[in-house]
Formats: C-alpha cells, sequence, structure tokens
C-alpha cells in the first residue's frame, strides 16, 4: 500500500512533457491589486503600499485533503515550525533588532505563509525562507498548526476521501519525532517553488520586490496539474449524529458566486426555522475545494437539534419546493462582499489553476443556488431516508451481505471492562462487524447468553485507509474510506487465534498507523 508520498524523488520530478496546470487568466481584481510573472512565477501585487510594512507572502496548491493519513501531521508539523523559524528577531541596524509577524494558513486545499513588519526584517525572513529550502533544517520542538473542525466529518470523506481535513477532530496522531520531523521536511521540498512540483503564487505590497531573492530562479519544470479527486456530487443522505445539529450541505461551482450564495441559503434556512418556532442560531461552515465549494449548515452549539422531521420540513420549503428568492436578500448579500474576500478567493483560483470569478453578481448567485439545491446531502433519519426511492438520493448506508462468521468474544457482560467493548465481531466477504448484544440469565446451572442485538458498527475491509492504536486502553481502531470505524480491544482478539488470523489476512497491520492522544 502506498504511504502517501510526493513523488519528489529525481526519476519522478515533473518534466516538459508533463501534464501542465490549466492556463486559465487569473481572477481580475479590479483596483485591488494586479498581476504579473517574474521567472516563471506567479505574483499578486497588491494597491496598497505601505512604507513602514512591507508584505511577503507565498501560497501553495497543497492543504489538508492532500496530506494521506500515512502523512497525518505534516503539514501542521511544518507549518508550526515554519513559524517559529521565521518570527526570529533579525538585526535591522547597529544595536536594533526587529522580529516580522508571520502568518500561516493551512486550508483545505492552501497552505499559506504571510510575513508583514519592518522591511529588512520581512527581507531577513524571506531569505531565510528560501534557505529552508534549499536545507529543510526544521526545528524539532516547534507546536504544530491547530487542527481546523468541521460540523460534518463524515460528509466530507463522501466528496474527499479520508484526509487530514476529516481527521481533524478525531484525536489521531501521525509518526512523531524525527519520523515526523522527516515527513514535514519531505513536504517542504516538495514545495519548493523552483522544483516545479507544486503550483503557488507570491504577494507583495511593493512592486519593486517582485522576482526578489531566491525567487529569481525559475521552477525547474511547469507544476503538473491536480486532477479532480472529488467524488460523485449528486443528492445523498449520509449518515449523521443526531446531536451535531447538522441541517444539510451542498456543492456549487469555486468561486465569489458561491461563496455569497451560501449567506443566501443561510439566511433562507434560518428565516425557516424561524417560523418554526425555533429559537437557534444556524451556522454557515464553507470549505472552498479545488472542484467544489462545499458549504454546510448546522445549528450552533447549545441551540437545540432538528428531528427528521424538521430536516424533511426545512428540505421540502428550501430544496425541493424553493419560493422564489427576494431580491433584497441577495443585494444584501453581495454588499457584504468585500476586497478581504476577494483576494481570497482569487488565490485559491490562481493557485489551483482554476478559472472563476472573484466579482459576483445576482445572476451568478442565482445560478450557484441552483448549484447547491441540485447537489444537497442530508443527514440519514427515519424521515429523510424515503427520498432515496422517491427522489433518487444516494444512500450511503449498510449493505446486507448473507452469510459471515460471527465470534462472541464473552460469555456474558460481566466480562467486558466496559460497555465500549463489542460482544461479538462478524466476518463478511467485505465488512467486519462489531456487535453489541443485551445480555440475559437463562438455563440451569443459569448462565448469560445474548439475547438481542443492541447496535453494530462495521467497515469495508477492502477499503481500510487507516489503523489507530490506543496505549491507554490497548484498542485498535480500523478506519475506512467513508469515515466508518470499528474498534477491537486486542487481548480479546488474541484470545481467538482464527478470528486474529483472518484480521491480520486482511492486511491490517499494512495500513498506515496513527496513536490516539491529545490533540495540541
Amino acid at each position: 500500500m502506498s504511504d502517501g508520498g510526493y513523488g519528489i524523488s529525481p526519476a519522478s520530478a515533473p518534466t516538459a512533457n508533463a501534464s501542465t496546470a490549466p492556463s486559465a487568466p487569473p481572477p481580475d481584481l479590479g483596483e485591488i491589486g494586479t498581476w504579473t510573472t517574474a521567472a516563471g512565477h506567479d505574483w499578486l501585487v497588491l494597491a496598497d503600499p505601505d512604507p513602514e510594512q512591507l508584505l511577503l507572502a507565498a501560497y501553495f496548491d497543497y492543504g489538508l485533503v492532500d496530506e494521506p493519513p500515512a502523512r497525518l501531521d505534516a503539514a501542521a508539523r511544518l507549518c508550526g515550525a515554519l513559524r517559529a523559524e521565521l518570527q526570529r528577531p533579525i538585526e535591522v541596524g547597529v544595536g536594533q533588532v526587529s522580529v516580522p509577524e508571520v502568518a500561516v494558513e493551512l486550508e483545505p486545499t492552501m497552505l499559506g505563509l504571510r510575513i508583514r513588519g519592518r522591511r529588512a526584517a520581512v527581507l531577513g525572513a524571506w531569505t531565510r525562507l528560501g534557505e529552508l529550502f534549499d536545507h529543510p533544517d526544521l526545528p524539532a520542538d516547534a507546536p504544530l498548526l491547530p487542527r481546523q473542525l468541521n460540523a460534518w466529518d463524515r460528509d466530507l470523506a463522501t466528496h474527499v476521501g479520508v484526509t487530514a481535513m476529516n481527521l481533524a477532530d478525531m484525536p489521531i496522531h501521525g509518526p512523531d519525532g524525527e519520523a515526523g520531523r522527516q515527513l514535514s521536511r519531505e513536504l517542504l521540498a516538495h514545495l519548493d517553488p523552483r522544483r516545479g512540483e507544486v503550483r503557488h503564487v507570491f504577494i507583495t505590497n511593493d512592486p519593486t520586490l517582485v522576482g526578489t531573492g531566491w525567487t529569481a530562479d525559475p521552477p525547474a519544470a511547469p507544476p503538473p496539474s491536480r486532477p479532480p479527486i472529488y467524488l460523485d456530487r449528486r443528492p445523498a443522505l449520509v449518515l449523521c449524529p443526531p446531536d451535531d445539529g447538522v441541517v444539510l450541505s451542498a456543492t456549487a461551482t469555486p468561486g465569489a458566486d458561491a461563496y455569497v450564495a451560501g449567506f443566501v441559503m443561510q439566511s433562507l434556512i434560518a428565516g425557516l426555522l424561524d417560523r418554526m418556532g425555533m429559537q437557534a442560531r444556524l451556522g454557515y461552515g464553507y470549505i472552498p475545494l479545488r472542484d467544489a465549494f462545499y458549504c454546510c449548515f448546522a445549528l450552533n452549539t447549545n441551540d437545540g437539534r432538528l428531528s427528521g422531521q424538521e430536516v424533511m420540513a426545512v428540505h421540502d420549503a428550501v430544496v425541493a419546493r424553493p419560493q422564489p428568492v427576494p431580491d433584497p436578500l441577495i443585494e444584501r448579500a453581495l454588499a457584504a462582499y468585500g476586497p478581504s474576500e476577494a483576494v481570497d478567493d482569487a488565490l485559491r483560483l490562481r493557485t489551483s489553476g482554476r478559472p472563476g470569478s472573484v466579482q459576483p453578481t445576482a445572476d451568478g448567485v442565482r445560478r450557484a443556488l441552483a448549484e447547491m439545491r441540485a447537489s444537497v446531502h442530508l443527514p440519514l433519519r427515519d424521515q429523510t431516508e424515503p427520498l432515496a426511492e422517491q427522489a433518487g438520493y444516494l444512500l450511503w448506508k449498510h449493505i446486507d451481505e448473507p452469510g459471515g462468521e460471527v465470534t462472541l468474544l464473552h460469555d456474558g457482560p460481566q466480562h467486558r471492562r466496559d460497555a465500549g467493548h463489542p460482544d461479538a465481531v462478524k466476518l463478511t466477504a467485505h465488512q467486519i462487524q462489531t456487535h453489541q448484544f443485551k445480555w440475559e440469565l437463562r438455563g440451569l446451572p443459569r448462565r448469560w447468553h445474548p439475547d438481542h442485538p443492541a447496535g453494530f458498527r462495521w467497515v469495508d475491509s477492502t477499503r481500510l485507509v487507516m489503523a489507530c492504536y490506543d496505549p491507554a486502553d490497548q484498542y485498535l481502531e480500523l478506519i475506512d474510506d467513508r469515515l466508518r470505524t470499528v474498534n477491537l480491544y486486542w487481548d480479546e482478539v488474541a484470545a481467538h487465534p482464527a478470528l486474529r488470523a483472518e484480521l491480520e489476512r486482511r492486511g491490517i497491520w499494512g495500513l498506515p498507523r496513527g496513536t490516539f492522544g491529545r490533540i495540541q
């Protein structure tokens, strides 16, 4: 199984014949900034010259959705190390030092470094960044960048698979120590703009610095384009815990129109909830992906939860049978879109080489709303499940397989350390299932017997992506490519040699490994 490497060996470096990134024109930013090219590198020159505060920045077409389980935490560790290394005091005069302000951004599809401050300090930090690309001597004890949390991780997995993006709120760590540091070094080498392996954009607010320092070296080859990785966007029903407060998610074509349409959709749903008597704050979380603008709407914490019937009411009113959207609502949302949002959208489009506009329009917003309605994902509930047959919604649900061997792990509930331990493991051709039972005492002498099922969890054993170990409770958690999980307490598995042998035959020890522990 691949470890998710970057393919950065000389033999696999991009060549002149490699598939190059799309040649879409850069988004028009009007008076906000202008685009230029120097030595084969894209530059955005912002129209905010400030003699006291110089800005130099670099953004890369690499983000959390590009980090596979085998390289979990590599980008977060790299970002923490770069911030620590570039924020060192720099001598700016005789007996004078200055500390540049360094901001690191780790987004779903973009990694950014912004250096701002006194001119000499910024130029010194920029020079140091070039030196790190040449010799990635990263500090060993830098803290990891905090993880970005999402409202509906399992839904994200239906679009992008399992990556660092949707493992964020699980207390799982990737390799640490020297092994983790080596992964971050490899990532830094992969990002080096002069290698030509990753699309990138430089930013400055001083046009005289375009092509400054190490950026005068051209890339070895045009960066190869990233193929689309996102899965089927048809309407779907996806498992979601009832207490997560999710209402729905949707996607649209990336760009400013989709961003504004999300605020319009938020207003439409919030207005309906208010008419239903729910005094709840509705959150709008958006995740700009390369080929899709993903947005998710969920009630804020402690503001109640929607029942399946209420989710269906929202779906019927906002998705299935929507009323015309009033012009003033769209106009208010358009008015809230400003220069900072335009620059953010332009960077995401340009770093990925995708076409798009950062000048939203009312017609464009209406088109984006139509795309969202045509791609909606709803939490799977008893009341929403009929949409699978009635409206053709994809159903991300357990698929029954006939037969299968069942191994009872206990002879009674008193032998479990706690209720979280499974009572039985069932193996079918494609699944590993862990079952819980209600137990009762029967017979003479009286013995515990499993009376009826009390729930089960399952993974597709042909599509496993990660095995995570908890050293405290000594259990192994298996994760498949739809973020389904099962827990196996290894001392219990080891007591059943045939079960252990079959699990090992399915390759669980060849999976990328993670370790449970406190998230920094």
